[in-house]
């Protein structure tokens, strides 16, 4: 076709033709925003993204086809004009439309040659809405103990090798404004008043996402007795608060307590735990149990713990076993290991100590009875060790008799 014929073409379908028959139709509306390096679909749009892209979706005839024809009006501004004009299939194409984030959200117009196509809805999320939507959940403190980390409110000082802060963090929309409002964990020593903040950085998946796992670490160790103050914030609004403390060793030792004692025992039914062993003889392998607390509350430390055999006859005891192992205020099983039956022969239970001082007794004697008479009075029982499993029969015991009495 000669060039002059196309231009004559041209004019006649935009200027001559009814606009009905070249105007773009098939709109569609997409808005996205720009924030970190990323590109997020989810709407509404932060006050602090970068931009804010309108894609717009549509057929157009040939006579609509360029990219100065088409416009968007927001209420109070210039009239915005398209960046980019790209063709799919057919007389498909989509525009694009790049500018900053309105100062509020608003409804603009796409327009075609001034003619209205369709309205366009950017809602903006301000700052106030998103620190108010902005949590956190499942706070917490971790010290290193050696090679192992525990959630603790509760440490031995001397033992820590560093604390560690762990959360949640959540937002009905994606995390992306954290990256300005600057995350950061507080963490303030009470005894000298001191504090260091330490930011905290999110990954490009984690701003994208809207909940994330965060963890920061204290560079110094916190070797001193005394209580510490831990605090997320998020630009100067804190999130969340918690408090942990470091004592003294001797105060951690004069906590440790046996919740209870159970016994491994392993015979032809196969191996198995139980309160009260059956005889020595019936068993070919048996060993202790114990369930080993602090009653400090949130407490975690190491402590060296031993296992010796009290021997009948006598205030002998042999070591069995001696091993380091980490406390808690919950129940901790230490269960050393088992002995063959043939080396229990004369042993009358397990005795678990900790630098000398006896925390609890596993007795492998059967709790005795006592003989009553014709006059009311009894036969004192043999010599027994009280443990654990003694002091709970007995309340047995004394439950049933008040019982068969009322």
């Amino acid at each position: 076709m000669w060039p002059w014929i196309k231009h004559w073409l041209d004019w006649v379908r935009s200027d001559v033709l009814p606009l009905t028959r070249i105007r773009p139709h098939g709109v569609a509306v997409h808005a996205r925003y720009e924030k970190a390096g990323l590109t997020l679909y989810d709407l509404p749009v932060p006050w602090n993204a970068d931009a804010v892209v309108v894609e717009v979706q549509l057929r157009l005839p040939h006579a609509a086809r360029r990219k100065t024809d088409f416009s968007l009006r927001l209420p109070g501004q210039e009239p915005i004009p398209a960046e980019a004009l790209r063709p799919e299939a057919e007389d498909r194409h989509r525009l694009f439309f790049r500018f900053p984030v309105p100062p509020r959200s608003t409804t603009g117009e796409l327009l075609w040659n001034h003619r209205f196509l369709s309205a366009v809805t950017i809602p903006v999320l301000t700052a106030d809405e998103f620190r108010a939507g902005l949590r956190v959940t499942l706070p917490t403190v971790l010290v290193r103990l050696g090679t192992q980390t525990v959630s603790a409110q509760t440490f031995v000082a001397s033992q820590c090798k560093g604390l560690l802060a762990s959360c949640v963090l959540k937002n009905p929309t994606p995390l992306a404004p954290v990256a300005d409002l600057g995350l950061k964990v507080v963490f303030r020593s009470e005894r000298t008043g001191t504090s260091q903040e330490i930011p905290v950085v999110l990954s490009s998946s984690q701003l994208a996402s809207r909940e994330a796992v965060v963890t920061a670490s204290l560079p110094r160790i916190p070797r001193r007795v005394g209580a510490w103050s831990v605090s997320w914030k998020a630009g100067d609004r804190e999130l969340a608060t918690q408090q942990v403390q470091g004592i003294p060793t001797k105060r951690f030792e004069g906590s440790l307590r046996i919740s209870d004692t159970r016994f491994v025992i392993a015979d032809k039914a196969g191996v198995r735990v139980t309160k009260q062993p059956p005889p020595v003889a019936e068993l070919s392998r048996l060993g202790p149990c114990f369930l080993v607390a602090s009653s400090e509350p949130g407490m975690a430390g190491v402590c060296q713990l031993q296992v010796h055999a009290a021997i009948a006859g006598g205030n002998q005891s042999t070591l069995l076993l001696e091993q380091e192992i980490l406390v808690t205020d919950g129940p901790t099983v230490f269960a050393p290991g088992m002995l063959d039956a043939a080396d229990l022969t004369r042993a009358t239970g397990f005795e678990l100590r900790h630098k000398g001082r006896v925390l609890g007794i596993a007795s492998l004697s059967p709790v005795p009875a006592a003989t009553l008479n014709s006059e009311g009075g009894f036969k004192p029982p043999p010599e027994f060790v009280w443990s654990n499993v003694a002091e709970d029969e007995l309340t047995d015991r004394l439950s049933r008799l008040m019982g068969g009495g009322s």
